[in-house]
């Protein structure tokens, strides 16, 4: 019975490290004028805040799409 809950616990930790990293990331790349954006449709994130809450909560989607993002330059 047990490990079920440290496997859910790894997973629930790499999330919260993965997003973690998405803000010390982002708001790096944000003081190096190089801010990490992307809008779909009426929807435009651009603020490290927003990339690591989304992260978190959807981090199957957000996550990919945070990393194609900062490969393109933003020039």
């Amino acid at each position: 019975m047990v490990q079920p809950l440290v496997g859910a616990l790894v997973v629930v930790l790499g999330v919260v490290a993965l997003s973690l990293w998405v803000l010390d990331d982002a708001r790096t790349r944000l003081a190096q004028r190089r801010p990490v954006v992307v809008t779909l449709g009426r929807l435009t994130v651009d603020r490290p805040e927003v990339w690591a809450a989304l992260c978190l909560l959807v981090v199957v989607l957000f996550l990919p799409l945070y990393l194609v993002a900062r490969g393109v330059d933003q020039g």
